[in-house]
């Protein structure tokens, strides 16, 4: 993360850094300007919870792979030879 100067700053960054949208930027900017830190903090959660989600998927997809390539002794022969 860039060096950012002052709470404001870092926190835009931290938003980028992220990977949200300018609109979901702009919605989590304008709750911690009005103070609406409950909100700020379900979105937050939220979005936490899809990206844990998304990496859990993945992992899944990891753990395939992971088998096919090194677990399987005897791949079906569709497969071919890995090598």
């Amino acid at each position: 993360m860039p060096e950012a100067n002052n709470e404001s700053q870092r926190f835009y960054q931290n938003l980028i850094d992220i990977g949200f949208g300018e609109e979901m930027i702009a919605h989590c900017v304008l709750l911690q300007k009005e103070g609406r830190n409950r909100e700020l903090r379900v979105t937050l959660q939220n979005s936490r919870r899809d990206l844990l989600d998304h990496i859990h998927t993945e992992q899944k997809k990891l753990d395939c792979l992971d088998y096919l390539v090194n677990e399987n002794p005897n791949p079906p022969a569709m497969l071919g030879r890995i090598e």
